[in-house]
């Protein structure tokens, strides 16, 4: 098969997608927009320098400014109904998981919140087809205790389109042993949960997530190829691996043929790739699995089996599990 056929292959793959933040898929032009409105003072107005980072830190101070303009319900229904209308019409998913940071929109109870959310889901699914569900998230750089509060908030509001907790941010920031008790309220009151860990290849980091949160799915994950027993471990319990080629660009600097999703792969881990942050990295899952096959030699095969793994990992339940099985290759 040539590149051009695989490439425009991979483009039309209906995908399964559980590594995406919400905040990170805010179209540059509705950030500036956003901004102005709310008085967040923006480095540039140019659409093509308004995300510019250049290592972890300076991409979570982006961030956070980004979350400082999301400052309204509707500002929420609108970046939730644009990120899930890309994903669709730009890189045909199907479903996705995703992600949202409710300490970081201090303006916004969490039910007022939802409510924006919800909105979008459902007015982009209208229009695209697209099933989607929310994974609030704790912010490792906010307190224990606001991590505790917004969990007891999740596991008392509605449940329709919420469906588990997780944690994000820099990894250096707040240690797993600190949300134990975030991490107790969302399992008692019936969330699944998982947790972005050994993004910066700290195995540790992974234990803690699985020992102290109890976490069933780990996101990034790239410290189990500096330990083998732990990855050993994650595929004898059938822990799923959600990894983002974005990140990586970043945080790992060897050779192609020591790449961690080489390396997850062929370990035999259940795995599936996610966009993690697209609009704030200028790249979509579509351009992202045409970059993994070109750099990597993953194939269509490779990302037909991840995409069925996804499902099989997600927290979709009833008919719309079925739907879209029913959609995937």
């Amino acid at each position: 098969m040539s590149a051009d056929v695989l490439a425009r292959q991979l483009r039309e793959m209906p995908k399964v997608e559980l590594h995406c933040h919400l905040e990170g898929c805010v179209r540059p032009e509705t950030f500036i927009d956003l901004a102005r409105r709310h008085g967040v003072d923006l480095p540039s107005d140019d659409p093509a320098q308004v995300y510019a980072y250049h290592d972890m830190a300076s991409f979570m101070e982006v961030f956070e400014r980004l979350c400082a303009a999301v400052v309204t319900r509707d500002d929420v229904a609108r970046i939730t109904y644009e990120a899930l209308v890309d994903a669709a019409r730009g890189s045909n998913v199907v479903y996705r998981e995703m992600f949202v940071n409710p300490t970081l929109h201090p303006t916004l109870t969490y039910p007022e919140l939802l409510e924006g959310l919800t909105a979008g889901v459902h007015e982009a699914r209208a229009d695209t087809g697209i099933v989607a569900r929310l994974i609030p998230s704790v912010y490792r750089a906010h307190s224990p205790a606001q991590a505790a509060a917004m969990a007891r908030d999740v596991v008392a509001g509605p449940r329709d389109l919420v469906v588990g907790l997780g944690m994000d941010g820099d990894e250096l920031a707040g240690p797993p042993a600190g949300f134990v008790e975030a991490y107790a309220i969302a399992r008692e009151g019936g969330l699944h949960v998982t947790a972005h860990a050994g993004e910066r290849f700290d195995a540790q980091e992974v234990a803690d997530c699985l020992d102290l949160l109890g976490c069933t799915r780990l996101d990034h994950g790239y410290a189990l190829t500096r330990d083998p027993s732990l990855a050993a471990r994650v595929k004898a319990e059938g822990i799923h691996v959600t990894y983002a080629w974005l990140s990586t660009t970043y945080n790992f600097h060897g050779p192609m043929d020591e790449h961690p999703f080489r390396l997850l792969r062929d370990a035999g881990l259940s795995l599936s790739m996610g966009s993690d942050d697209p609009a704030m990295g200028g790249t979509e899952l579509a351009g992202d699995y045409v970059a993994v096959a070109d750099a990597l030699g993953f194939t269509l095969a490779d990302f037909t089996a991840q995409n069925r793994a996804a499902l099989e990992a997600s927290w979709l339940t009833g008919p719309d599990r079925d739907l879209v099985r029913d959609r995937l290759w």
